[in-house]
């Protein structure tokens, strides 16, 4: 309680604060250069005036708070939380006011869109983010625009565009050294990109990043730290051949490769005893740092990403233009070695020799009208998404030695992998029985087979009742088809698949007060199709109802001077969520989907972003949101140890759901001192406060995490017309230790997934040159 009054009461007087001071500084009209254009609604406006809840983070911002990749985007609005494991969730990760993708397979449609550059990122969505120029996070339904993918929201990114402007290079570097300044894990970045102007009306521009983290997590047995390298690279090029035609060709490359890292790592000791002992004999110490764990043999993977996309804009008339968005998108993931486990001495769950396909191909045109007194939107569009996953190497079946086995499996090693002391009754094991229930051997390649196509008809309007009412509205057709396949080894695939049609939409009414005010208020429905889940659990199809969402909004904007107020008030309720249990059985981790009957978001949002002074710039949010789970939802706690398989071991209803605190807020500002005419001194901070969040879907307690704060900083020097600047910057300076997701039960203890600069503080210098 005394973290949310502090928290609530800062950011109120905060609030009342800026109007007065930023009125002080001049510009009131709201038609100056504070003035922020955004597409949220796939046109041009001024955000004053767009009747949608929408968080915009600029170029200045996003590099100041130095967001890097997806979990680096919450700290931009207290609505978006990130949970991303294992080098990237398949939908994402994203939740926005606690709804989200909650079963993690490849035939389940994301519930938060990333759309980067116009192209919507679908189930290949990618950590790595570089060279911005405006990040808008769209709260509530948006499926009217953006499609089936769009349930909760929308995250659209776009990135830094070519210009005829003149040979531009810029570039920027991140060190930080594990052990140096209080450093509790290592980070190098590097970044750059050249802007070429090639003739009149065209230019290019290329960018790229590399990245390497070391040392979040460490392997006792083998005395190594993990290491996360990330690459990519964009090239894009903008011809104007005449002043109603644009066109855009953009082609980027990613890479991530994670070595020596661990499937969730240990935080907290249970009750057994024997698994204490195999701790304290590889030298494990469980703490809420998440960072050692012990496991006999080193995991590797690596996932890329290879994206083409042409974006054509046509004026046909003054009031007419056409626009197509053309993608294709392709990637591959390679896993040599995955040890779930986390202990030596125990059954070894692996994934290994496995390959991950992936392919997406999108088409969308729309015309946009701009009338007297009304503009429209009419589109159609298209999109096929693939996946397949098939052997690393051509490798016989069921193998148990280490490195030769293909797909998932439960065993420990045999003899030709010898375990040194203290484990020397390891030695000459080969595979032990084990069964999930319904009688699978214990070591399989599971082959996945998932095929989705959307047909899509969507209009979108809004008419002028007049000079100060809107009404607006849209209405969106889907046809959405999947099928899904699944089989062991040799065997043939089996099929499940599902065909359906939609219509969702919205409707609003938006009322501009003055030049400086606006107000609005929507319905909306949310969609986001069935999905057909096959796993290695259960080679049974598991049939997915389609979500449905009903929202509510009702919110209004105030321009400062050149702070913009904005708050608004929603109510959203999502029938058949899909989501995930998660179940010890055996001592392993069995995950079954299913449909929840309903869950509930409701509460309010106030923000204040802009410039205080010339001086002094401030982005600031805080949201309450009550989101709960329906009555009877059962909780995942030791399943297998409290109660039989099937039954519930504690109920959820009407409690919080998981990823969503109910108290957030996000506070972030620069202050620059004038050092004579070229030279300024700054500092910045962005402060991150949350509620207890519940990070595993248990009743028990040990599974919620404290109120906490994420206090970020940073102090340097730089040049007043940017051409270069140097810092010195802590992330998480207070050591924090927010998981990113929990696992495990009393018995065997808790293990935890941590997060860059969430679960430990990392401390270096930064730097970058423009010019």
């Amino acid at each position: 309680m005394r973290h949310q009054l502090l928290a609530t009461s800062a950011l109120f007087s905060l609030l009342i604060a800026m109007p007065a001071f930023a009125q002080s500084e001049g510009a009131s009209d709201g038609e100056d250069d504070s003035a922020i254009i955004v597409t949220a609604r796939k046109r041009e406006e001024n955000l004053l005036n767009v009747p949608v809840p929408v968080t915009v983070a600029s170029q200045a911002q996003l590099e100041r708070e130095q967001i890097r990749g997806v979990d680096d985007l919450q700290r931009v609005t207290p609505a978006l939380e990130v949970s991303q494991t294992s080098g990237g969730e398949t939908n994402g990760g994203a939740r926005i006011r606690g709804l989200g993708t909650g079963v993690f397979n490849n035939s389940v449609s994301p519930s938060v869109a990333f759309v980067i550059d116009n192209v919507a990122q679908g189930n290949l969505s990618f950590p790595l983010l570089f060279d911005m120029a405006q990040v808008e996070v769209l709260r509530g339904p948006q499926g009217t625009l953006f499609g089936q993918g769009a349930s909760a929201g929308v995250i659209k990114i776009a990135t830094v565009d070519p210009t005829g402007e003149g040979v531009k290079i810029k570039g920027g570097f991140e060190i930080a050294d594990k052990g140096t300044a209080g450093a509790e894990f290592g980070n190098k970045v590097f970044n750059a990109a050249v802007n070429v102007p090639i003739t009149d009306g065209m230019a290019l521009r290329v960018a790229g990043q590399w990245q390497r983290e070391t040392g979040l997590q460490r392997n006792t047995f083998t005395n190594r730290d993990n290491k996360v390298t990330d690459f990519g690279v964009r090239a894009k090029l903008l011809m104007e051949p005449s002043d109603s035609t644009k066109v855009r060709f953009t082609m980027e490359y990613a890479k991530r490769t994670d070595d020596a890292w661990n499937f969730f790592t240990p935080v907290q000791v249970g009750t057994d005893a024997a698994t204490n002992a195999q701790y304290a004999a590889c030298g494990v110490v469980p703490s809420a740092r998440a960072e050692l764990f012990c496991s006999q043999f080193p995991n590797y993977q690596t996932k890329e990403v290879f994206g083409v996309s042409v974006f054509l804009e046509q004026e046909l008339s003054d009031a007419l233009t056409l626009t197509s968005v053309s993608s294709y998108r392709k990637a591959n993931a390679q896993i040599e070695s995955v040890d779930f486990s986390r202990r030596v001495g125990a059954p070894s769950a692996n994934n290994e020799n496995i390959q991950n396909d992936s392919e997406q191909f999108g088409q969308e045109l729309n015309l946009n009208y701009k009338g007297d007194g009304f503009d429209i939107i009419v589109g159609g569009m298209y999109q096929k998404y693939t996946f397949d996953t098939s052997p690393l190497v051509n490798k016989p079946f069921n193998q148990t030695t280490p490195g030769n086995r293909t797909g998932f499996s439960v065993c420990p090693y045999n003899g030709n992998f010898t375990i040194p002391f203290p484990f020397p009754n390891f030695v000459n094991f080969g595979c032990v029985p084990f069964v999930y229930g319904i009688g699978q051997p214990t070591v399989r390649f599971t082959h996945e087979d998932t095929k989705n196509s959307t047909v899509a008809l969507f209009a979108d309007a809004t008419f002028n009742l007049s000079d100060k009412l809107d009404v607006f509205g849209g209405l969106r057709y889907t046809h959405f088809k999947n099928t899904s396949g699944v089989a062991y080894d040799a065997a043939p695939l089996t099929f499940g698949s599902v065909s359906e049609n939609n219509v969702s939409g919205r409707l609003g009414l938006s009322y501009k007060a003055s030049g400086t005010t606006s107000f609005y208020a929507s319905a909306a429905l949310g969609y986001k199709p069935s999905a057909t889940v096959i796993s290695v659990n259960n080679p049974v199809a598991k049939f997915l109802k389609p979500e449905k969402a009903t929202a509510f909004e009702l919110g209004g904007r105030h321009q400062a001077g050149r702070v913009l107020l904005s708050g608004n008030i929603f109510y959203t309720k999502v029938k058949n969520f899909q989501a995930q249990s998660q179940e010890i059985v055996a001592a392993q981790l069995l995950s079954t989907a299913k449909n929840i009957e309903a869950i509930k978001s409701y509460g309010f949002e106030v923000n204040a972003n802009g410039k205080v002074s010339d001086n002094f710039t401030v982005n600031a949010g805080y949201q309450f949101n009550k989101a709960t789970y329906a009555k009877g939802v059962c909780a995942n706690d030791d399943v297998d140890l409290i109660a039989p398989i099937g039954v519930c071991d504690g109920l959820l209803g009407g409690q919080q759901v998981r990823n969503a605190p109910k108290h957030k807020l996000t506070l972030s500002g620069e202050y620059s001192i004038p050092m004579g005419e070229s030279l300024e001194l700054f500092l910045n901070a962005n402060v991150v406060y949350k509620s207890k969040v519940r990070v595993e879907d248990y009743v028990n307690p040990l599974f919620t995490y404290k109120a906490h704060e994420l206090v970020n900083t940073g102090f340097g020097i730089r040049d007043t017309d940017d051409a270069w600047s140097l810092s010195i910057f802590a992330r998480n300076l207070t050591k924090e230790r927010e998981p990113v997701a929990y696992l495990g039960n009393t018995a065997e203890g808790i293990r935890g997934w941590p997060g860059a600069g969430r679960t430990a503080r990392i401390v270096g210098i930064t730097g970058a040159f423009n010019f």
